[in-house]
């Protein structure tokens, strides 16, 4: 597989993210799209050795593995990211860590209501996402961490087409962590490091 330019931008991304004790051991996904397919982390990577060999190329229309190097296969949580570049067309990374404080937010988000929509608090960083107004009245979608995680990648299908995307560029699913996308690798990484913030902000207001 001769690496595309935007895995060494993740790669690059892992072990920084690695660094900071938000992709612990193999936890964590990273993608980037690259026309009708995706690259995304395969699957038992350790996110702070990964190598820009350590992506497979997934198909943004129905999920299924385009192309993937020996011994490699998708992360667990593709099925995630494959909606997310089906449902929102100018989403060109999309990156998946496990931050503390993220895990530490509960909502109580129950299995049979699969989803809610939640208040941001309407702080500076806000503008990270490209939003000016003062102190937005925003709201970020929160969902139930089902084991079969298909089934959460079905909720958040759902949720885009009956409510739309988001106001802002992430979900997060509780007790597991945020997803969050952007027209690029490079904007994707800002949007999660607001991201990071605003539930740091979150979590201290409990």
């Amino acid at each position: 597989m001769d690496p595309h330019p935007s895995l060494k931008e993740l790669t690059k991304l892992s072990h920084t993210y690695y660094e900071r004790q938000w992709m612990y051991a193999t936890a964590g996904n990273l993608s980037a799209r690259v026309g009708d397919t995706f690259w995304i982390t395969a699957s038992g990577k350790h996110k702070g050795e990964l190598t820009d060999h350590d992506f497979v190329s997934v198909s943004v229309v129905d999920g299924s593995l385009v192309s993937a190097g020996e011994g490699l296969k998708p992360s667990a949580e593709t099925s995630i990211h494959q909606v997310v570049y089906s449902k929102i067309p100018d989403a060109g990374a999309a990156l998946h860590v496990h931050t503390l404080d993220s895990n530490l937010l509960e909502f109580g988000i129950g299995k049979e209501e699969g989803f809610r929509d939640l208040p941001l608090p309407p702080i500076e960083i806000i503008k990270a996402f490209g939003i000016w107004d003062e102190k937005p009245n925003l709201t970020f979608p929160v969902f139930y961490n089902h084991t079969h995680v298909p089934t959460i990648a079905s909720e958040i299908k759902r949720y885009i087409e009956t409510k739309g995307q988001p106001q802002v560029p992430f979900l997060l699913i509780e007790g597991h962590g945020p997803t969050v996308w952007g027209k690029s690798v490079v904007e994707a990484n800002k949007h999660l490091e607001a991201v990071h913030f605003l539930l740091q902000v979150m979590a201290r207001r409990i």
